[in-house]
């Protein structure tokens, strides 16, 4: 970010400059006696020191006062051409769209422990960036649209920590756990109902097909923004989906939504499973990771490293006037005038 101060109307200072020079020459020239008493032998008056004190002190005063008002006029002139500051700014922000979209079977609670706290130091660093979240199981739900406020999803964020921290509560597990205390115990109690009730609301379980075109549905089409899904599963489908997860990865394509899954530590041993993963991933532009070979902050490191042309850098320049450089000297020399003009009268 650089700056440099200007004048937008140099040409007044160059007049200020000029009227300056006339009135000084014609206070240099010498006034003709005009009026007044001619007094003789003055020459003897002029030699006493009291006299020399005067004279020189008039002078003086005089002298003063003619600099003063060259300054005031010059102060006018710098004032009236507008000095004004121009800087010059470099700046970035991110153009981009984040989804978190999770799994909340029982399968896949230990690694969405480990991205929510994740997530949270992510979201602590953006900027004009939009975060969501969506969570599904056997039906999903948007928890957080895409939005700023990144306060709002730190806190569901929080929720969302809490509810899986124990162990998938129940309404009677609120009640056991809380008793009298009214306030944690109604949000257990809504927390429950949201995760279970919520998510678990039909047959079957981790309908990743619905799951993942439920958050593909929260982008919006063609809006130059970078999408990303971030999908934490362990694609056990169980039940019948009304996406498959073919067709959820077509329809994220169609929206040029990168769709970058996470597979839990298990899917190692159904590798029917991590493929359809790895076939999503593929399909939208994504990359496929194992939470068995890298932690979730390694893996958030990866995505961001291949997400950096969502950075756009754009410069721009504003002008700023600067009156309060000069409106203080007004301020000096006025009473400076006054108090010269009056004491000149001796």
């Amino acid at each position: 970010m650089e700056s440099e101060i200007s004048i937008m109307y140099p040409e007044i200072i160059l007049y200020a400059l000029i009227i300056a020079g006339v009135i000084l020459l014609i206070w240099r020239k010498k006034k003709k006696f005009k009026n007044g008493i001619i007094v003789a032998n003055t020459k003897y008056v002029k030699k006493t020191g009291y006299f020399k004190y005067l004279n020189t002190k008039y002078h003086l005063y005089n002298i003063l006062i003619k600099v003063t008002c060259i300054l005031l006029i010059l102060v006018y002139a710098v004032l009236s051409a507008r000095l004004y500051k121009v800087k010059k700014h470099d700046e970035e922000f991110n153009n981009r769209d984040i989804m978190l979209c999770m799994d909340f079977s029982g399968s896949v609670k230990n690694l969405n422990k480990d991205i929510i706290e994740t997530m949270k130091e992510t979201v602590q660093t953006l900027k004009d960036e939009r975060f969501g979240i969506s969570i599904f199981d056997n039906t999903a739900i948007t928890l957080v649209p895409l939005t700023t406020d990144y306060n709002y999803v730190l806190y569901t964020l929080d929720l969302m920590k809490e509810y899986i921290n124990s162990s998938f509560s129940t309404l009677d597990n609120c009640q056991r756990s809380y008793g009298n205390n009214i306030t944690k115990r109604n949000q257990c109690e809504f927390l429950a109902s949201l995760f279970n009730e919520g998510v678990k609301a039909f047959e079957g379980s981790s309908l990743i097909g619905d799951g993942v075109a439920t958050c593909a549905n929260a982008f919006k089409s063609n809006d130059n923004r970078t999408k990303i899904i971030i999908l934490t599963t362990d694609n056990m489908v169980s039940g019948k989906q009304t996406v498959t997860i073919k067709e959820a990865a077509a329809y994220a394509k169609q929206k040029e939504i990168k769709v970058y899954p996470i597979g839990t530590k298990t899917i190692r041993t159904r590798n029917e499973y991590r493929q359809g993963l790895v076939d999503l991933a593929s399909t939208t532009g994504g990359v496929y990771y194992d939470f068995e070979d890298y932690s979730t902050k390694e893996i958030n490191k990866k995505i961001e490293e291949l997400n950096k042309s969502a950075i756009i850098k754009t410069a721009y320049v504003t002008k700023k006037d600067l009156p309060e450089m000069i409106v203080p000297y007004l301020l000096y020399i006025l009473p400076v005038l006054f108090i010269l003009d009056w004491r000149v009268r001796i």
